[in-house]
């Protein structure tokens, strides 16, 4: 289901967070490039885990 065991709702949040720290002025250009690569992992596992609940959502309606 979810990568590393994380839920949707937590890499939602922690998406948030690394975004927020991307806008923040204190953040540098190392730090934006870790917040990014950090970020889109969260990313990728919350559009996982949605394809994932779409797929078991098309196959609940087929078999109604």
């Amino acid at each position: 289901m979810a990568i590393n065991g994380e839920s949707f709702e937590a890499s939602l949040e922690k998406l948030k967070e690394m975004s927020e720290k991307i806008k923040s002025p204190e953040t540098d250009l190392e730090g934006s490039i870790r917040c990014y690569e950090e970020g889109m992992k969260y990313y990728k596992n919350c559009e996982k885990i949605l394809a994932d609940a779409k797929q078991k959502i098309e196959t609940f309606e087929l078999e109604q």
